[in-house]
């Protein structure tokens, strides 16, 4: 399936795997809804270029490309369009495909410091998604933290996460684990209080 020249593009390429006998799929989705900000610039490289370049390994073709600087948004930032997502997901009724953001968040939760510059990010992001029809949740009528505790006590991702996102996983993490180690925790903070 391929969406593409829209503000959301979703590319799904599906292979078969060395390993296990089902096919298996990548999904790539561009969007672009508000300004991406805070930006950082990180190397990148491929898998590819890296096993060569561990393995002291000359490319059998030229490979220049191998590695690059990328501008990309912050770790912050994707933090925060997380839990807006999975609010406007739930406010959509949409929960087909949507339950990796519960894992994503329970991953990144530990790996970013929710200062007081973090509560400037989330009040800066939320007033630029209400801008956009498909951020409903960034409305000033909706209260995150109490939609957190909504979509916990409903378990309304359990099934798609269950049937779907471990399926898409390199390790073992359960539907209750990744709710308790994400959007639990981030229910009882006062980080997406609105502050108008």
């Amino acid at each position: 399936m391929v969406k593409s020249r829209y503000s959301y593009n979703k590319y799904e390429l599906e292979y078969d795997s060395l390993f296990i006998d089902i096919p298996l799929e990548i999904i790539i989705e561009t969007s672009f809804y508000q300004p991406v900000y805070p930006v950082e610039e990180h190397e990148v490289s491929s898998f590819v270029g890296r096993f060569y370049q561990t393995r002291n390994i000359v490319y059998p073709t030229p490979f220049e490309a191998s590695i690059f600087n990328m501008k990309i948004q912050s770790l912050e930032r994707t933090f925060v369009d997380k839990v807006f997502a999975v609010c406007d997901y739930r406010l959509q009724n949409m929960r087909d495909r949507d339950s990796r953001h519960l894992y994503d968040l329970a991953k990144i939760l530990p790996k970013i410091d929710l200062n007081g510059d973090m509560k400037t990010l989330v009040d800066r992001v939320r007033l630029d998604r209400m801008t956009s029809k498909n951020n409903p949740s960034a409305q000033p009528e909706h209260n995150i933290p109490d939609m957190l505790k909504e979509i916990v006590i409903s378990r309304f991702y359990e099934s798609d996460y269950n049937n779907l996102t471990t399926k898409l996983l390199y390790e073992n993490v359960s539907y209750d684990e990744a709710v308790n180690r994400g959007i639990a925790v981030i229910a009882d903070l006062d980080l997406f209080a609105f502050r108008p």
